[in-house]
């Protein structure tokens, strides 16, 4: 259920299940409520403020899903529960109305011109779902400007309700249910949603999946796509990374990737640095050469002088940090004819642009993981003209360029030349710091080390994400920095597979 589809797709999987008597609709609202309850027990965990939950649950299904996770909420801790029915409960559907029938009595029902918010409040919105394109109405206007101006953490379930419409909740976490909708890939999407985590549904009858639908990576992905080490493994096992970059105008970036490198699973990592980075050294497990430069920048000595020794180099990242000047140019033209795996970052990106040929032929593996700047500059290389639409880009790029491209973005993609791609589900403006490319650059080095390269790229933008997501609790969302994210990206590793 990784693939993304749309709402109306999500619903015709259903009714096909229905008709053919593989799913019953009230076991799967049971299932859909109950597995959103657990994720909002798990999203109160960064919300310690929270004295009191208050649901607003509509008349449809969404609305039913809403009140399954009322009555399995005052059984799983402790806080009280208020109910805010949208309408009165005679108009409720029929399967909304039977889990309505059953609530406990710990419950405590409103109306909507009854219920008061307050900021430590966590509000669930199970209003609308997947139902509203047209200009929102009454009821349903008057409680999502409530929810908004009540400046309480929110948790939408499947979709924040009016998401495609003119007015929507806003909210800080969205569950989706069964399949990842493309909506909350919008631009609309990616400014209301908040955090992403998907539930699953027992559908045996999978959905339609359009022609070329990109799949959607997300914690249950990863744990699927991982492989364990074994017990009798050695750092040469486990694999070196060479990290080439540093100058004297960028001395720490190497040294984040390295660090990021390390701590997410590369057995051994040397920096090839210019004399002027040496000193940026904090990390005592990280091998650091000092190779030849011009003026505190690599020079295309360098990599002969690195090459002489790097029999035992599995993947080489190269890029942050390195500059952009006539020697570097060449630094990288020699590099991109060299028989190693790459993954080139910042401005070994800008290097590479300048020879697009070299690029494009190159038999071994390459990552690129430009921003959209960076983008703009690699298309205008191939004289490609970008849309906007970070999908389409992507896929452009990566098939000019004969290279895994990572197209970096509020929902960052991932595309091989063939056309197969991921879109990332993880992530927060927390990552938007100094020196954060640089971690993930390290990550996706090291994850290619174990991974064929569209899924190393996508498992390290995941664990990106979701590192920034944990030090986002610690730190909140402005004061994050690059340094702290190979440590949380480690605990976010630690805590999926566990």
């Amino acid at each position: 259920m990784n693939h993304l589809i749309s709402a109306a797709e999500m619903r015709l999987c259903e009714e096909r299940n229905f008709a053919a008597g593989t799913a019953d609709a009230l076991e799967l609202m049971h299932i859909a409520g109950c597995s959103c309850a657990d994720q909002l027990l798990k999203f109160m965990k960064s919300q310690p403020q929270c004295r009191r939950i208050v649901i607003f649950s509509g008349h449809g299904n969404n609305g039913g899903d809403g009140i399954v996770m009322a009555s399995q909420l005052v059984k799983m801790q402790d806080l009280p529960v208020i109910l805010v029915l949208a309408k009165p409960p005679e108009t409720l559907s029929p399967g909304s109305s039977y889990y309505f029938k059953q609530l406990p009595g710990q419950v405590n029902v409103q109306s909507p011109l009854a219920v008061k918010l307050n900021r430590s409040d966590l509000i669930v919105d199970a209003l609308l779902g997947t139902g509203c394109q047209a200009p929102m109405r009454e009821p349903y206007r008057q409680l999502i400007e409530l929810i908004n101006q009540s400046h309480a953490a929110v948790l939408a379930v499947d979709i924040p309700s009016g998401l495609g419409s003119d007015l929507c909740v806003k909210a800080n976490m969205t569950v989706t249910i069964g399949y990842f909708k493309d909506i909350l890939f919008s631009d609309a999407g990616i400014q209301n949603c908040g955090r992403l985590r998907r539930v699953t549904l027992p559908l045996p009858l999978t959905a339609e999946i359009p022609e070329n639908a990109p799949l959607v990576t997300d914690s249950k992905w990863l744990v699927k796509n991982s492989v364990k080490l074994p017990n009798d493994i050695h750092k040469y096992q486990r694999g070196k990374v060479l990290i080439l970059g540093g100058s004297q105008k960028y001395v720490q970036a190497p040294f984040l990737s390295g660090r990021a490198a390390l701590r997410n699973g590369a057995g051994l990592v040397e920096l090839g640095v210019p004399f002027a980075a040496s000193p940026g050294c904090g990390t005592l497990s990280l091998i650091v050469t000092q190779l030849p430069e011009t003026d505190g920048f690599l020079n295309k000595n360098a990599l002969e002088t690195i090459a002489q020794n790097w029999q035992k180099t599995a993947v080489i990242a190269a890029g942050p940090g390195l500059g952009r000047t006539p020697d570097t140019v060449e630094f990288i033209r020699l590099l991109l004819q060299s028989q190693k795996p790459l993954v080139l970052d910042a401005d070994a990106l800008f290097c590479a642009s300048q020879m697009p040929e070299l690029l494009a032929q190159r038999s071994y593996t390459t990552i690129l993981t430009p921003h959209r700047g960076e983008a703009a500059v690699l298309a205008a290389a191939f004289d490609l003209t970008l849309s906007g639409n970070d999908l389409q880009d992507a896929r452009q790029l990566a098939k000019c360029c004969k290279a895994v491209v990572l197209l970096k973005g509020p929902r960052t993609v991932i595309a091989d030349p063939d056309g197969n791609a991921f879109i990332n589900s993880s992530g927060t403006p927390a990552l938007a710091t100094a020196g954060s490319g640089d971690v993930l650059t390290g990550m996706i080095a090291a994850e290619l080390l174990r991974y064929p390269p569209l899924t190393a790229a996508a498992r390290g933008a995941f664990l990106h994400g979701a590192a920034g997501e944990i030090a986002e609790q610690t730190w909140g969302t402005c004061g994050v920095i690059a340094d702290d994210l190979p440590e949380f990206s480690a605990r976010a590793r630690q805590q999926i597979l566990l």
